[in-house]
C-alpha cells in the first residue's frame, strides 16, 4: 500500500514538470547535453579527489598511531572527523541550499577544504592531535557542500527516468577517490612524510572545483526555487517515516562499507603478514569496484526495475552479508581479497539510490534538505562504524570481529529494506 506521505510527496512526474518548465524559461541550447557530460565528468574528478582526501589517515594507520602516540579508536576517529563536521552541519546547509543557488558555493567550500588539509599538515608534522581534530573538523565543512551540489546537479540535470543512473555515477567518483587514497598514500608519504600527503589532495580539490564550477554554469538545470521551504514543510519531511526509513538504510549501508574501508588494510596486515603498501593495494579494490558498481545500481534500478529502488537495496544487504559470513572462515589472502571485491560491488549498488530514493519521498522544494538528511545519515554512520570497529577490535584482541560486525550490519539492514515502502515507480501508462 502507498502510504500517503508518499502519494503527497513523492511525485516524479510533478517534479518533471517544475524542471521541464524551468528549462523552458531559461532557453537552454540543444548543445547543452555536452556540456552536461562535461559537468558530470568534472564533478566525478572533484568527488574522486575529495575522497581520496577523507581516507588518508586508513591506508597510513600504523604510522599515524606511531607517531601521535594514539590508540585504534582515536586514530580510526580521525578518519572519520570530516564526517562529525557533515552531521553538525548537515540540516541547516540543506535548508539553505535549497533556497539559493548552488554554483558559487564551489569554490568557496573546495577553499575551505584546502585551508583544513593545510591544517592536517601543520598539526601532523608537529604532532598536535587536537589540532589534527580540528583541521580535519574544518575540511568536513567543505567536504559536505560539495557533497551535496554534485548530488544536487546530477539529479535535477536531466530527466526522471535517468536520475538514479545520473547520481550514481557522479558519485562514483567518490569510491574512485577511496581507491586512489587507499593506493596512493602510502606512497605518497614516503616521498613527503605523510603528513604531506593531506595538502596535496586539498590543491587537486580547489583545482577541479574551478572545472566544475564552470561546467555547472553551462548547463540548464533546476534553479532555487521561487517558494523555498518552510519551517512547516521542514516538520512535515520530519515526521514522514517513509524519509526514516531511507536514513536507516543509509546509516546502515555506509557503516556496512566503512566497517571493510578503514579496517582490512590493518587487518590483512596483521593477518597474513603483509606490507602495509600491499595491503592498502589489496583494499584498494573494494571502494575501487565502486566506480561501476554504483552506475550499475542506478541502472539497474531506472531500467531493469523500472524505477523502483526496494529491489536493489535488498539484493545490496543480502549479497554483502553472505560475503561478510566466507570472510570471517577464509584462510588465504587471495581468497579473502577475492570476497572483498564481491562485497565491494553488493554494498555499492545501493549508494547513490540512496539519494534519489529520499527525494522522492519529499515534496520538490525539500530535494536539497532530503539529499542532506541522508548525507548527515551517511556520515554518521561512516564516523561511527569505524570507531565502534575499532572498539571491539581493542576489546576482543582479534581484527575477525570485523566481519561479525558487518554481518550484524547486514542482517538490520535488509530488515528495514524488508519493511520500507517504494519510492520510485513506472512511468505511467501512454
Amino acid at each position: 500500500m502507498v502510504s500517503r506521505d508518499r502519494q503527497e510527496y513523492s511525485r516524479p512526474f510533478a517534479t518533471d514538470q517544475v524542471l521541464d518548465t524551468r528549462l523552458a524559461d531559461a532557453g537552454v541550447p540543444a548543445e547543452s547535453s555536452s556540456w552536461r557530460v562535461l559537468t558530470i565528468a568534472a564533478g566525478w574528478l572533484l568527488l574522486l579527489f575529495v575522497g581520496a582526501y577523507l581516507i588518508t589517515p586508513a591506508s597510513i594507520l600504523p604510522l599515524v598511531m606511531s607517531d601521535l602516540d594514539i590508540t585504534e579508536a582515536t586514530a580510526a576517529a580521525l578518519v572519520s572527523m570530516p564526517q562529525v563536521a557533515a552531521t553538525v552541519i548537515g540540516i541547516p546547509v540543506g535548508l539553505y541550499l535549497d533556497r539559493v543557488e548552488t554554483r558559487a558555493a564551489v569554490p568557496v567550500a573546495a577553499a575551505v577544504l584546502f585551508v583544513g588539509s593545510t591544517g592536517d599538515w601543520v598539526a601532523a608534522s608537529g604532532g598536535s592531535v587536537s589540532l589534527l581534530i580540528a583541521s580535519r573538523l574544518l575540511a568536513g565543512v567543505g567536504m559536505f557542500v560539495l557533497w551535496v551540489v554534485s548530488i544536487n546537479v546530477a539529479s535535477s540535470s536531466v530527466p526522471p527516468t535517468r536520475r538514479a543512473t545520473a547520481t550514481s555515477v557522479i558519485i562514483s567518483g567518490y569510491p574512485a577517490g577511496y581507491a586512489v587514497g587507499q593506493l596512493a598514500t602510502p606512497r605518497v608519504a614516503a616521498v613527503v612524510g605523510w603528513p604531506g600527503v593531506f595538502p596535496v589532495f586539498g590543491v587537486a580539490v580547489l583545482v577541479t572545483s574551478i572545472a566544475f564550477f564552470v561546467a555547472v554554469g553551462r548547463v540548464s538545470r533546476s534553479r532555487a526555487s521561487t517558494e523555498p521551504m518552510t519551517l512547516s514543510g521542514f516538520t512535515h519531511v520530519l515526521r514522514n517515516r517513509n524519509v526514516w526509513s531511507v536514513v536507516a538504510v543509509t546509516i546502515l549501508g555506509y557503516s556496512l562499507y566503512m566497517v571493510f574501508n578503514s579496517w582490512m588494510p590493518t587487518y590483512i596486515t596483521r593477518r597474513f603478514g603483509v606490507s602495509l603498501a600491499e595491503s592498502g593495494a589489496f583494499v584498494a579494490l573494494f571502494p575501487a569496484v565502486g566506480i561501476l558498481a554504483r552506475p550499475a545500481g542506478g541502472w539497474l534500478s531506472d531500467t531493469v526495475c523500472a524505477q523502483r529502488r526496494r529491489p536493489v537495496f535488498a539484493v545490496s544487504f543480502v549479497g554483502a552479508t553472505v560475503l561478510a559470513a566466507f570472510m570471517f572462515y577464509s584462510t588465504t589472502i587471495a581468497v579473502l581479497v577475492a570476497l572483498l571485491v564481491l562485497a565491494g560491488v553488493f554494498i555499492q549498488l545501493q549508494i547513490g539510490l540512496m539519494y534519489q530514493s529520499i527525494q522522492e519521498f519529499v515534496d520538490p522544494r525539500a530535494a536539497g534538505t532530503a539529499v542532506s538528511l541522508a548525507s548527515v545519515a551517511g556520515w554518521l554512520g561512516s564516523f561511527v562504524a569505524p570507531v565502534v570497529a575499532g572498539e571491539l577490535i581493542a576489546t576482543a584482541g582479534t581484527a575477525a570481529v570485523l566481519f561479525l560486525l558487518a554481518i550484524g550490519l547486514g542482517v538490520a539492514g535488509t530488515v528495514v529494506v524488508w519493511q520500507m515502502a517504494e519510492s520510485g515507480e513506472p512511468p505511467a501508462p501512454a
